[in-house]
């Protein structure tokens, strides 16, 4: 048999085994895609719970490492403020030392790795004068 026929046939067989499976893992894939976007709409109402349950949980332990008076009373009220709204609230806490600049960060950093956005924080000045 000449090599071009050969690679052919081989070619023919192997599409006759793959087809099948790619096509049982289109529909599987269609499936998952289906279930996944159900899920989301049902769990999106509670992602911002969710969030503001991890942001409590990250500064509850981050707040146990730091140094007494590290954050300013403003900036404490100003955090509490938030998370007593359920995390809804616009709130701008201000980092305007160095030790609120270094906890706002971390916060930021740890919950971006959860997988929430910077506009859900509420590490942000007012501007005034303006």
């Amino acid at each position: 048999m000449k090599k071009s026929v050969r690679n052919a046939v081989l070619g023919l067989m192997l599409l006759s085994f793959t087809l099948p499976i790619g096509l049982s893992l289109t529909h599987s894939t269609a499936q998952s895609a289906a279930q996944t976007a159900t899920q989301s709409a049902t769990q999106t109402a509670s992602w911002r719970e969710t969030k503001c349950a991890l942001y409590q949980q990250h500064r509850d332990e981050t707040r146990a490492t730091m140094p007494e008076n590290t954050t300013s009373a403003l900036f404490d009220d100003q955090e509490t403020a938030f998370i007593a709204s359920g995390c809804t609230q616009r709130s701008y806490v201000c980092p305007n030392s160095p030790g609120e600049l270094d906890y706002a960060n971390l916060m930021a950093v740890k919950l971006m790795n959860e997988g929430a956005t910077g506009s859900f924080l509420p590490f942000a000045c007012k501007e005034t004068g303006k």
